[in-house]
């Protein structure tokens, strides 16, 4: 029996989501195929069904993250707004569970061995939230980088540090940066 279109369809973007999570939590590279695939809830076999390989998976899987992101940084429509997402960004929880954040702190680093596909993806992806990081910080281009790297570069410091007391400095430094 067939399945129709949309459950193939629905299939995929569980498999991009979950995926998603365990790469952010585990790391891409180092996760076999059939751990990504168990991340899913599928089979190696389901996962072939739907991508030529984990490379392609895995720009799959940067295009959709960082869609993600830009998506909920275009739901900002105040200060107030901009204050929450700074303060939920620089969080203790959000260096703790890099499975239920931004995918720029975990993956940016594999991104720069992957393949261009992914790369492609990333680029898109990333401008795509510079648009929306220079939307939030009044227009301009420069700035909006500037912030970007502060708060990827703050949260990727601060999970490789063993203390908290220090993570926090990290965290609170960059958000008081990030804030003025």
């Amino acid at each position: 029996m067939r399945y129709p279109k949309h459950h193939k369809d629905a299939a995929r973007q569980r498999l991009v989501e979950q995926t998603g999570s365990h790469a952010k939590q585990h790391g891409f590279a180092e996760s076999g195929v059939a751990a990504l695939a168990a991340a899913a809830g599928l089979t190696t076999g389901a996962l072939y069904k739907h991508f030529d390989g984990k490379a392609e998976l895995f720009a799959a899987l940067v295009q959709a993250e960082l869609a993600r992101t830009a998506q909920m940084l275009a739901a900002i429509d105040s200060d107030e707004g901009t204050a929450r997402m700074l303060a939920g960004y620089l969080s203790p929880a959000h260096v703790r569970h890099p499975e239920r954040g931004c995918a720029l702190p975990a993956l940016t680093p594999e991104i720069a061995r992957a393949d261009d596909a992914a790369r492609q993806a990333y680029q898109a992806g990333l401008l795509e939230v510079h648009a929306e990081l220079q939307r939030l910080s009044g227009g301009d281009a420069d700035s909006a980088w500037v912030l970007l790297a502060q708060l990827v570069g703050a949260v990727m410091l601060a999970r490789a540090l063993p203390e908290p007391a220090l993570q926090k400095k990290v965290l609170d430094a960059a958000r008081g940066s990030c804030a003025s």
